[in-house]
């Protein structure tokens, strides 16, 4: 009986000692799975991370050179710039919401497309404008030729015209001038005392010119005094005329009619008080030019 007892204790104690030798063991199993989770779950984070950070790398590599290719070619390709912009914003959203890696990754190609096909466009403007600046600095180049060219013939021309106007234009000579008392019969006599003379007869002739205009055409008389003063009815604009742009008065006028032949013209200044005694300076002028000149001298 107390051997029985004794078996029974003993069986006892090896029970104990197998439940106990068993939870060490599932307690150490239990640990390792918790280690092996762990360090499993720590693996998957750092992936994770690594891999969301090989994602915005590639985003901001991306964006970076869109952005330097944009300030070297600012205002061009406008519509695929925006687009591009709206593609990063996404793609940088979906990285910072840890969304699936693959659904980013065909983001990421999608903008990688779409950048390379801005760059293609771009180098084909910069091969296009390239050409253009070729062709514009022909163009110019043959430009300043034909200018050159216009600015010879426009020379010539001028020089042409300058040549063909001074010839046109009325010339006149033989002037003479001489003062005039009318007898009671109506007899004119010539004199050279200035209170005796009651007119200043001035005579010229016109040259033949075939290159002049035919037709009418105003002659003008200006007689200056001694004392330099223009003789003349009144200061009026009706009494003056305009040569070179410069305003003149005239003594008297008269209107011929040139058919390029040689014309004699005589005009008379009717004195409107008495002449004094010294050198008149006449002068004979159309509109287009100043034709001539002579003195006349009273005592």
């Amino acid at each position: 009986m107390e051997n029985e007892k004794i078996f029974l204790g003993m069986t006892q104690k090896r029970v104990y000692e197998g439940v106990i030798i068993l939870l060490i063991l599932v307690i150490g199993a239990l640990s390792v799975w918790m280690f092996t989770s762990r360090r499993q779950h720590i693996t998957e984070q750092q992936k994770s991370e690594l891999l969301q950070g090989r994602l915005q790398f590639e985003l901001d590599s991306l964006v970076s050179q869109h952005n330097t290719i944009k300030l070297q070619y600012d205002s061009i390709l406008v519509e695929k710039d925006s687009i591009i912009r709206i593609n990063a914003e996404e793609i940088s959203r979906l990285i910072a919401q840890q969304a699936d890696y693959n659904r980013i990754r065909r983001q990421l190609n999608v903008l990688r497309q779409v950048t390379q096909s801005y760059v293609q466009e771009i180098d084909s403007l910069v091969k296009a404008n390239q050409v253009l600046v070729a062709e514009n600095v022909a163009m110019r180049e043959e430009i300043q030729v034909t200018t050159a060219r216009v600015n010879v013939l426009e020379k010539e021309g001028d020089e042409l015209r300058s040549k063909v106007e001074v010839a046109s234009v009325l010339r006149g000579h033989g002037f003479t001038a001489k003062a005039l008392r009318i007898r009671g019969t109506g007899r004119e006599e010539a004199t050279d005392r200035a209170s005796r003379a009651e007119q200043i007869r001035v005579c010229f002739d016109i040259a033949e010119n075939p290159v002049a205009r035919a037709g009418e055409y105003q002659i003008f008389l200006r007689i200056a005094a001694p004392d330099g003063r223009i003789l003349r009815l009144s200061d009026a604009d009706a009494h003056s005329f305009v040569h070179n742009n410069d305003t003149l008065q005239f003594s008297n006028q008269a209107t011929i009619n040139y058919q390029n032949k040689l014309t004699n013209v005589c005009m008379v200044w009717q004195r409107t008080e008495e002449f004094k005694p010294g050198t008149y300076l006449i002068s004979v002028y159309s509109h287009e030019a100043w034709l001539g000149e002579t003195a006349l001298s009273l005592r």
